[in-house]
């Protein structure tokens, strides 16, 4: 298991691993956060959207995201398409997993569409795979990684015994995802249906169940991350060229869509980057 060092969240202990060769094309990454309580423990910190869902093992204090108090020992986390604030106080000790847009699905029971912006528990999901039985095993063990070894463990049997299951949309899945990741949120939809030789309302059907929204609404968040990159390390380009070069039709365009996700303005982040460029 390789551990890639993050300079984000130190404060925070943050260590993320990648998975196995197995669970590549469906994890992204795990991540671990630990830190002990303290007199000034509250941490807030924002996740910006890319489209992937993911699971939350949680070991310590009760979290909050966008204010609303969890106190469940597993969370199953849903697509967003805004950025989700989420708050840590006392005890700190989390284990994480990230999946790719689009991968989600390979284990969990719902339709991703029906898990938008939503933070439910496995038990919400009838999910026998994140049973209490997992979660206890998982906080009984010391480290990161022994956590990680025990849960691709489970994921890696669960995925052989319902890989006849899966299908042929999964490849298109995969190839539309890269096609849109790979034009920045910037290509022409038209382009996309002609090399899958599908019509629209079957790559909307496809997108709302396997990444929880529409191509297009996927395009906007591909377009806001490179946005994101352009206003981090691109410092003598004015807003204009940026929302320009990230594929917005003008400057209040680019404002509007950027503050929809992200939830703070270009320039805003802009600042908050250039003062705090490892947060």
């Amino acid at each position: 298991m390789e551990q890639i060092n993050m300079p984000t969240l130190v404060h925070l202990g943050f260590q993320r691993f990648l998975p196995c060769v197995g669970l590549q094309p469906y994890i992204q990454c795990y991540w671990h956060i630990v830190r002990a309580a303290g007199p000034e423990s509250l941490s807030t910190e924002f996740m910006h959207p890319e489209g992937g869902s993911g699971i939350i093992f949680n070991f310590g204090a009760p979290i909050h995201l966008d204010g609303m108090q969890h106190s469940a020992h597993c969370l199953v986390t849903g697509p967003t398409r805004q950025s989700t604030k989420l708050e840590l106080s006392g005890k700190v000790d989390a284990l994480g997993v990230r999946f790719w847009p689009g991968s989600g699905r390979a284990f969990l029971n719902a339709p991703l569409s029906e898990m938008l912006g939503q933070n439910l528990t496995p038990a919400d999901l009838s999910l026998v795979l994140l049973g209490d039985e997992l979660t206890e095993r998982l906080a009984a063990l010391p480290t990161a990684q022994a956590k990680i070894a025990l849960l691709e463990t489970r994921l890696l049997h669960y995925l052989a015994a319902r890989e006849s299951l899966l299908e042929a949309s999964e490849l298109r899945m995969r190839h539309a995802l890269n096609w849109i990741t790979r034009q920045r949120g910037q290509g022409e939809l038209r382009h996309l249906l002609g090399e899958l030789d599908i019509g629209q309302r079957q790559l909307e059907r496809l997108f709302l169940q396997d990444v929880g929204m529409t191509p297009k609404n996927y395009s906007i968040l591909q377009r806001t991350a490179y946005a994101k990159e352009l206003l981090r390390h691109d410092i003598d380009k004015s807003l204009t060229d940026i929302g320009y070069h990230a594929g917005f039709y003008d400057q209040a365009h680019f404002i509007r869509e950027f503050k929809k996700v992200i939830g703070i303005t270009p320039g805003i982040y802009r600042n908050k980057a250039l003062h705090n460029p490892k947060r």
